[in-house]
C-alpha cells in the first residue's frame, strides 16, 4: 500500500508549490534569498520543530552544482534537527544517486521527476502537468521499488536551448518555433553545442524535433561536456545554440537568451527527494525536514544559488548555510 504524505504536510508547502509550477523560467526580480524566518515555519528555527537525534542517513547527490546544493541542503538541515548525516557527492549523472539508492549504498537522493518518468520508470510518454507527472512517479516508484518521494521543491529544472543575445536579435528568435524555422532556412549556421545525454536520451533533442517538426543536422551537432557549453554559446564558437538548464545561473551571467519553449516539448523536472521506504517508515520526520527547507525554491531562488556557485565562485556549503539563516530555518 502506497504511503502518501500526511494533510498537513502538504497543506505547510501547497500554496509555495503553487507558486512555481506555472512556468520554467521563473521572475528574475525574485532572486535572491528572502528575509529572515519566511521560509521557517512563523520564525520556529528546525532544531525548533524537528528532533532527529539518534538518526543516522546517507545522502547522495549527483555531480552538477544544483545536486550539490541540494545535498547540502538536506545535509545541514537533517543536522540542524540533530541527525548524523553522511553525504556523498559527485555521483555520476544521470544514474549514479539512483544506482546507489537501489543498492542500498546510500538511503536518500535527490532526483528529477521527468527523469525518473522517462528513464528509470520506462515511459515512452511524458505527462504535460508537472504535479500529475509527480504523482504518478510517486505512486508508481513506491509500488514497483519501495521508493517514496517527498514532495517536490517549487523550481522546475528542464532542458532548454539558448544563444547568444546579439544573435538571437539579429536573427528574430525568441522561440524554440523560431529556432526550428532558423534549422530549416540556415542549416549550416545551426550549430548545437550539447552533451552526449542530451543526444542520446528519450527526453533530450528527440523531443525538440519531435514538438517542432525538424531534425537537426547530425553533423551540426557539436559534442562536449556540459561544463563548457554554456561559455562556447556565449562566445559562438564552436557553436551557436547550445544545451542549457533552464535554473543554471550562467544563463543569466552570461547574457543568454534562452529561448521560449511554446509546445512544451521539454517535459517537467521537479525536483524531489527519493527515500527508501523502509527507512522513511522508520523515520518519518527526514522527509518533512526536507519538505520544510526546500518549500522556498522556485526557479529564480533556485537560479541565484546556483548562480553564486558556477559564477561568483563561493561553495555550494557556505551558499546553503546563508540560505538557512536567509530563510529562517537555523536558530
Amino acid at each position: 500500500m502506497q504511503t502518501t504524505p500526511t494533510r498537513l504536510r502538504w497543506a505547510a508547502i501547497l500554496a509555495v508549490l503553487a507558486l512555481g509550477l506555472s512556468a520554467c523560467g521563473g521572475d528574475d526580480d525574485t532572486g535572491t534569498t528572502g528575509g529572515g524566518g519566511g521560509g521557517g515555519g512563523g520564525g520556529d528555527s528546525i532544531g525548533d520543530q524537528f528532533d532527529l537525534s539518534g538518526v543516522e542517513i546517507r545522502i547522495g547527490a549527483k555531480d552538477f552544482t544544483e545536486q550539490l546544493l541540494l545535498g547540502q541542503l538536506a545535509k545541514q538541515a537533517l543536522e540542524a534537527a540533530g541527525a548524523t548525516v553522511d553525504l556523498t557527492e559527485n555521483l555520476p549523472s544521470p544514474a549514479g544517486a539512483r544506482e546507489a539508492l537501489l543498492a542500498g549504498e546510500v538511503d536518500a537522493a535527490w532526483e528529477y521527476t521527468g527523469t525518473a518518468y522517462i528513464n528509470y520508470l520506462q515511459h515512452d510518454t511524458p505527462i504535460d502537468d508537472p504535479t500529475a507527472q509527480y504523482e504518478a512517479v510517486a505512486e508508481e516508484d513506491l509500488a514497483q521499488n519501495n521508493i517514496f518521494w517527498t514532495q517536490p521543491a517549487p523550481f522546475d529544472d528542464t532542458y532548454g536551448l539558448a544563444t547568444r543575445r546579439d544573435f538571437a536579435e539579429d536573427n528574430g528568435l525568441a522561440t524554440l518555433e523560431d529556432v526550428a524555422a532558423f534549422v530549416e532556412d540556415n542549416p549550416d549556421e545551426a550549430t548545437l553545442c550539447l552533451d552526449s545525454t542530451f543526444g542520446s536520451r528519450d527526453d533530450g533533442i528527440i523531443r525538440f524535433e519531435d514538438a517542432y517538426g525538424v531534425t537537426w543536422p547530425d553533423d551540426q551537432q557539436i559534442v562536449q561536456e556540459f561544463a563548457i557549453i554554456y561559455q562556447a554559446t556565449a562566445d559562438g564558437d564552436p557553436c551557436n545554440f547550445g544545451e542549457v538548464f533552464t535554473t543554471d545561473g550562467r544563463i543569466q551571467s552570461l547574457d543568454l537568451a534562452l529561448m521560449e519553449d511554446t509546445e512544451s516539448a521539454f517535459i517537467s523536472y521537479l525536483s524531489a527527494v527519493q527515500i527508501d521506504n523502509d527507512f522513511n517508515e522508520a523515520n518519518p520526520d527526514v522527509a518533512p525536514v526536507l519538505e520544510l527547507v526546500s518549500a522556498p525554491l522556485d526557479e529564480a531562488l533556485m537560479t541565484s544559488l546556483n548562480a553564486q556557485v558556477d559564477v561568483d565562485g563561493e561553495f555550494p556549503e557556505d551558499v546553503i548555510a546563508q540560505y538557512l539563516e536567509d530563510q529562517g530555518f537555523l536558530g
